[in-house]
Order: structure tokens, then C-alpha cells, then sequence
């Protein structure tokens, strides 16, 4: 009879999100894995004869990884076992993970039952590598940018396994999260930012518009000549909309970076629901220099185009008013920027 592992007990434990997981759903679950590993143990044998063998002829053979010293180190380094403060803390593990731990309890607590991470029995009747190795995996080639063969010393896990970790988690995270976090103000939200941009002295204004480059230091060879940037650097080009608390209301990344501001928004998914007249909602009138309006604008430079929806600057202010309101405009239009810098 198969015992209980304890280094996956202390993995729930460990990682256990009191807001989130119901405690008994998840004693079911490990039961449930216990009881098929018992049940592969049992039918592998059959008159004293293995029914599964693990090998092939002809095929190369498994490397033994040991996936329970992968898992273990894991917890050593950055989760603690047995009681045991973790080898490194909160900043160590932010500054590696790009993500703060309790982030990373999420979505691990998202993706641990996804299919891709969901720990499995292989033909032998034993457990596979844990979902926890699995997302460390990916999250350090995200992190790093690193070869999805580098993680193999620490996680134990080949080539293939990490590409497919890291493709799954990215899939996963815009499936789960995405509608939630990179979708448009509600009625109640857009409420709260006019008020917010009124008492700022920006009646109408529902964010910062602005686009940056995010360097692509792994940029195949074939594709850096699209990619390639004004500074000689091989980049993609996001367009992000936030607003004074850095909250980000949309995003859009992908187009190479040999492109301007302008062919960014001219592909963004924002700029054709605001010529379509999906967004914003007409309904919430303002007033600005006596005059009231029903189209509520972003912040943005120099470089876009002179469109309504779009405050910018003016390029030659040539009165007191207009050095004022230049000076507002670029002062509030520093949220993007701090986003950036952030």
C-alpha cells in the first residue's frame, strides 16, 4: 500500500490561500491522486508479470531527474519545509520571480488543477513532477528570458516539458485573469474616474495613454530586422492606458518595434472601438471652459494624431493660459510614465 507523501502535503500547505481554496476540496483531491496511484500500483502486476514497462526499444532512454529533489529545493530556497523560514525572502523571491509572492500563490492556486500542471501518474503508477516545479519553471524563463533548457539543473524537467509549461501559463493567465483585470471601466469604476480626473482639474479625462518599448533580448535572427527600433535595440511595442494609482485599464503588445506611436494605435484594439463607437459611453456629459461635452478623451504627447479623443499639449503656447494648462497636462499625463519607470 502506497503511503502519503509528505513533501506534497507540505506543498498545499505551504501554498494554501486561505481566501480562496476550501480545505476540504483539497484533501479530496490528494485522496482521490492517492487512490488511482493505488490503483495503478495494483495493475501493474498481473500473474508476477509488469504490464508497464516505462521503456521502449529503440528510444533513448529517461534521464533520471528526480523530481522530489526538484520539488525539495523548491521549497528549501523560496516556501520553508517543516516549519522553516525559506533560504530567501520576500525581496529575493520579487526580485526573481518579477512577482510578489502572494501573486504567485494565486496563480498557482489558478493553473495547479489546469491541464499541462495538474500532477499525473505515469505507467509505472507513480507521481509525476508537481505542478509547483512546473510554474517555477515558467517563471523563470519569463523572468529572465532564459532558455527553456536552463531550468532543467534546478527544476528537473526537460526541454520540451518547460516550452509547454510556459506556453500553458501564458494561455492560462489571459483565459483567467485577463477578463477581470484587462477589460474596460464598468459604470461604477468610470464614475469614480471622472470624479477622480475632475478634482484634478481634468473634467472628462479617463486615463493616460502612451506607448514603450519592452526589449527583446532573445529576438530570433530571422525577425530583428522587424523588430528592430529607432535606438538599434530589437523591441515590442506596448500601448497601455492607466490611470493615477498605475491601474491599467488596456493593453496591447506585439507589434514590432521598427513601429512609431502612431502605427501602434492605429492596430490597438482601443483606437477601433473608439471609431466604431464602442467606447467610451456617450452618456456621461462634462464641462470644460463653459462649453459641455459628451466625449470623454485620454492624455496623451505630441506625436498622436489631433483627434477629439486625444488632449494633448500645445505645441506653441503663446498665452499665460495655455503655458498653465501645458504644464497641468504633462504633469498628469506622468502617470503612463511612472508605469513605465515602475
Amino acid at each position: 500500500m502506497a503511503e502519503q507523501d509528505p513533501l506534497a502535503l507540505d506543498v498545499e500547505a505551504v501554498l494554501a490561500d486561505s481566501e480562496d481554496m476550501d480545505v476540504a476540496e483539497a484533501v479530496a483531491a490528494h485522496m482521490t491522486v492517492l487512490h488511482h496511484w493505488r490503483v495503478r500500483k495494483r495493475g501493474a502486476l498481473v500473474g508476477g508479470i509488469r504490464l508497464f514497462r516505462g521503456r521502449v526499444v529503440a528510444r533513448r532512454p529517461d534521464k533520471l531527474r528526480n523530481f522530489r529533489r526538484g520539488l525539495r529545493e523548491i521549497l528549501i530556497d523560496y516556501l520553508g519545509v517543516s516549519e522553516n523560514p525559506p533560504v530567501y525572502d520576500e525581496d529575493d523571491f520579487e526580485r526573481r520571480f518579477r512577482v510578489p509572492r502572494s501573486v504567485f500563490v494565486r496563480v498557482y492556486q489558478a493553473v495547479k488543477d489546469q491541464p499541462g500542471f495538474i500532477q499525473t501518474i505515469d505507467a509505472t503508477g507513480r507521481p509525476r513532477a508537481h505542478p509547483l516545479q512546473k510554474l517555477v519553471a515558467a517563471f523563470r524563463v519569463l523572468a529572465y528570458g532564459e532558455s527553456t533548457d536552463r531550468p532543467d539543473e534546478y527544476c528537473r524537467f526537460s526541454r520540451s516539458t518547460v516550452d509547454n509549461a510556459v506556453r500553458d501559463l501564458v494561455y492560462y493567465i489571459a483565459d483567467i485573469f485577463g477578463p477581470n483585470y484587462l477589460r474596460q471601466s464598468n459604470a461604477e469604476e468610470l464614475t469614480i474616474l471622472l470624479k477622480r480626473s475632475a478634482e484634478r482639474g481634468v473634467p472628462g479625462c479617463i486615463g493616460s495613454l502612451d506607448c514603450s518599448h519592452w526589449e527583446w533580448r532573445a529576438c530570433p535572427k530571422g525577425m530583428q530586422g522587424s523588430f528592430q527600433n529607432r535606438k538599434g535595440r530589437r523591441s515590442t511595442a506596448k500601448e497601455t492606458v492607466c490611470d493615477e494609482d498605475l491601474y491599467i485599464w488596456h493593453l496591447f503588445v506585439g507589434c514590432p518595434g521598427s513601429m512609431n506611436d502612431i502605427n501602434v494605435m492605429q492596430q490597438s484594439p482601443l483606437y477601433h472601438d473608439i471609431t466604431a463607437g464602442l467606447w467610451p459611453p456617450r452618456d456621461r456629459p462634462f464641462t470644460a471652459n463653459g462649453v459641455t461635452r459628451t466625449l470623454l478623451y485620454y492624455l496623451t504627447d505630441k506625436i498622436y494624431p489631433n483627434y477629439a479623443f486625444f488632449v494633448q499639449a500645445y505645441a506653441n503656447p503663446d498665452t499665460e493660459k495655455k503655458r498653465i494648462f501645458n504644464r497641468l497636462q504633462e504633469a498628469l499625463r506622468k502617470d503612463v510614465e511612472r508605469l513605465y519607470a515602475a
